[in-house]
């Protein structure tokens, strides 16, 4: 607990309860309890803030005034979690569509009761007493007044109110995005011989319609087929539709998000938009994002130009086509036949050392040996769908710490990418710490007897990857529910994930992750050497990839664009050499635009900058030295966002961090 100590919080160990089968319930929420919780959650504020608000100007504290407010959104925010992993999980459309509607409704009550400038009056009275805060406090209290700050009290009533409307909108925008993504169905059909390139556990997966095979747009379906399927045809078809995700509706709001965004920036008096969200990141500006974008540019240009010239020569081999042009649908197809002549490495034999059930324990037992934890596999409690598991997460020494859900497999309707949702913040509670909960929700195929569900190198990393980011959320020790687990800058919350990453490339992780899946065996090691000399092919043009989508982001969110689908395609000419098709509405699927990366895309790349230096420390001292990992739960897990990103990196790196590892990692 933190117990009061002059102006000084010394922060002790906390004891922790387990979630109880009870303490599910909201599993099974329908309409009816989202409006009776959004009605509870409303009435709770407002008295939370009508008692904060009372507090005599003379007896404001740490605790009643800054440590009060920070909590009375703790219960809410639990809550909303829930109705929110409900809309992206649930098997019923009708619950999807309920969740998202009420959520709309409380974004907008809640804007309206938070926007209030008295709240920031009791603040600057408690600033007033100028008590001396240190360490998570005094960071809590600076971040808060930050937040108000940008939230416009200072601005004419009539801006202010428009800044209120424009919040508003934008939830409702974002959530009607996430809607009209998920529910976005297509396909195409294609004959056993337009399967050609593809092995027999992929066919196995996909559903028959008559005589022909359905390959939806959902990503075990989709990615396998366009780096595999030797009809470039039907590649094209795929990918043309892929890229029409999200319908033109999606276009729509994204435009409308775009002007609301910078008219607040604006209203603010920011710059532009970018300028707004990095000033709380670690970035700091528009421009040093620029500087970084450009410098990454220099960097990958010469071997960029390698790859695309080496693709259309490949293809023009292949084609007989001495005219023939790399289009989008051909480049994954193009490099998994080049690295697989090239290096000797067929991706769809690798995969056969990487069934689903191995990875997963394998995975599993890494992480444990690594930070010293114990997962242990919870039954009697019913979740939404029967393939949903969950574990608890016991300290070696210390007892329970936290639970995980993992949600593994596609499903219609069901959120359509790889992600960790937050479902309750760790967090002081008077003498108790609420156990954080995370969910991961991804989508690899489905393991069965019949087929065991064979993964690529790269969805291991992907399960590495997301794993990684329910370890930083659950094993936070964090005491403040705004500095707990992945609650830190954007530009910095992909780090501890990325440098998991790094696992997957090591020879002895290699081994410990497969196991032929007929055989029983481990990938032999004259495969995983050329598997790991293989790393660095095509690595510049997958930073070019991740350029395109910045520069897009940061450009829409500096500049502006008439036409977001032009600039899109005018970017990916000039930083990959590539057209994308003709009717493309990619942006309409580009979730992280619409909310949480938005004029924040750039993060993913910044953010590698750290978790390569990071590893440099386990690359000498070994990817499961137990010492190694205790460090890194001590520095960068435990402690979420309780100090300053960049003291967490050079408190486990003992220096201060450079960008030598990142460089290397991307061949530059």
């Amino acid at each position: 607990r933190s117990v009061r100590s002059g102006v000084c919080y010394i922060h002790r160990v906390m004891k922790r309860k387990r979630y109880t089968k009870a303490d599910f319930a909201w599993v099974k929420w329908d309409a009816v309890d989202f409006k009776r919780i959004a009605t509870d959650i409303i009435r709770r504020k407002k008295k939370s803030y009508a008692t904060i608000r009372a507090i005599l100007a003379s007896e404001r504290t740490f605790e009643n005034t800054v440590y009060a407010l920070e909590a009375s959104d703790d219960q809410a925010s639990d809550e909303m979690n829930r109705i929110g992993l409900l809309k992206e999980v649930s098997l019923n459309p009708k619950i999807r569509i309920a969740a998202g509607k009420i959520a709309e409704t409380l974004h907008k009550k809640l804007v309206e009761i938070e926007f209030d400038p008295r709240m920031y009056a009791a603040l600057k009275e408690y600033a007033k007493k100028k008590e001396k805060l240190h360490g998570p406090e005094k960071l809590l209290f600076e971040d808060m007044m930050k937040g108000y700050a940008r939230m416009g009290f200072d601005l004419p009533k009539a801006k202010l109110a428009k800044l209120k409307a424009n919040i508003k909108m934008l939830g409702k925008l974002s959530l009607e995005f996430d809607r009209n993504l998920n529910e976005y169905k297509d396909h195409i059909l294609v004959t056993e011989a337009e399967l050609d390139g593809l092995p027999e556990s992929y066919r196995a997966n996909l559903a028959k319609v008559g005589e022909k095979y359905k390959v939806t747009l959902t990503y075990p379906d989709a990615h396998p087929y366009m780096a595999g399927a030797h009809d470039e045809k039907r590649r094209r078809e795929l990918l043309e539709k892929f890229a029409r995700r999200g319908g033109s509706k999606n276009v729509a709001i994204l435009k409308k998000m775009f002007r609301l965004r910078t008219e607040n920036a604006r209203l603010l008096g920011y710059p532009t938009y970018a300028d707004y969200q990095t000033e709380l990141r670690m970035a700091k500006s528009a421009n040093n994002v620029w500087r970084f974008i450009k410098d990454l540019e220099r960097r990958t240009k010469k071997q960029a130009a390698h790859d695309l010239a080496m693709l259309k020569t490949d293809k023009r081999r292949r084609t007989g086509d001495t005219k023939a042009t790399v289009g989008a649908h051909d480049v994954a197809y193009l490099f998994k036949q080049i690295r697989k002549e090239k290096f000797n490495i067929d991706s769809d034999v690798v995969k056969e050392y990487f069934p689903f059930e191995h990875v997963k324990q394998a995975t599993l037992n890494a992480y444990q040996k690594l930070l010293g934890v114990i997962f242990k596999r919870c039954s009697g409690v019913n979740l939404w769908h029967p393939d949903v598991q969950m574990y608890d997460v016991y300290d070696a020494s210390d007892g329970y710490v936290s639970t995980f859900i993992l949600d593994l497999y596609p499903r219609e309707g069901k959120y359509g990418h790889a992600a960790a949702f937050e479902v309750t913040f760790g967090r002081r509670e008077g003498n108790l710490y609420r156990a954080p909960l995370a969910a991961m929700v991804t989508n690899f195929p489905k393991p069965s007897t019949a087929n065991p569900s064979l993964m690529s190198h790269g969805e291991v990393e992907t399960f590495f990857h997301e794993f990684g980011h329910i370890m930083h959320f659950t094993l936070t020790k964090a005491h403040y529910s705004a500095q707990s687990g992945f609650n830190v800058a954007m530009d910095f919350v992909e780090a501890p994930s990325q440098m998991l990453e790094n696992w997957v490339w090591d020879s002895g992780m290699l081994t410990r992750l497969s196991k032929h899946y007929k055989t029983g065996r481990p990938m032999r090691k004259d495969l995983i050497k050329r598997i790991i000399d293989a790393r660095l092919f095509g690595e510049a043009w997958s930073v070019r990839s991740q350029l395109v989508l910045a520069s897009l982001d940061l450009i829409i969110h500096t500049k502006g664009a008439k036409d977001p689908l032009a600039l899109h395609a005018e970017l990916s000419k000039k930083l990959m050499g590539i057209m994308l098709p003709k009717r493309q509405i990619s942006i309409a699927s580009f979730g992280h635009i619409a909310h949480g990366y938005d004029a924040g895309y750039y993060g993913y790349l910044w953010s590698k900058v750290y978790a390569e230096d990071m590893f440099s420390r386990f690359a000498k001292e070994g990817v499961l030295n137990p010492k190694t990992g205790a460090d890194y739960r001590k520095w960068i897990l435990e402690k979420g966002s309780s100090m300053e990103e960049m003291d967490l990196v050079r408190g486990f790196l003992k220096r201060a961090p450079n960008n030598k590892a990142f460089l290397k990692s991307i061949g530059s």
